[in-house]
């Protein structure tokens, strides 16, 4: 049986394969902050407007789909290793998405790119 998390950060998931904005933005805090892991370690997104802006463009492109290849659960948090593909992208995007869940809405999201 899927925890909360997991079925919180499924739907995030199916909203971004939709293409599905406000599906997709509704699965999260209004002050959700959203981080590149690595040598940077920066904060790339603060708050649902600044999301809004960022993924408007994103979920715009052509060809855009995630596809989960493993999924850990550990109470609140689910990290994903994510393929991701989409028109003009030579190779898939390989990433490690790290979803912390507070309240049953997405809170912080940290990035690992390979």
């Amino acid at each position: 049986m899927k925890t909360v998390a997991e079925n919180i950060v499924q739907k995030q998931l199916d909203f971004y394969n939709n293409h599905d904005l406000e599906g997709f933005l509704s699965t999260y805090h209004n002050d959700t902050k959203i981080y590149n892991l690595g040598e940077e370690n920066t904060l790339i997104m603060d708050g649902k407007e600044v999301m809004r802006e960022k993924y408007a463009v994103r979920l715009s492109t052509p060809g855009l789909l995630s596809v989960v290849d493993k999924r850990i659960v550990v109470g609140n948090t689910v990290i994903d290793h994510e393929v991701v593909t989409m028109e003009g992208l030579n190779e898939p995007l390989k990433v490690a998405a790290i979803y912390e869940v507070e309240d049953g809405l997405i809170k912080t999201v940290w990035f690992v790119r390979e």
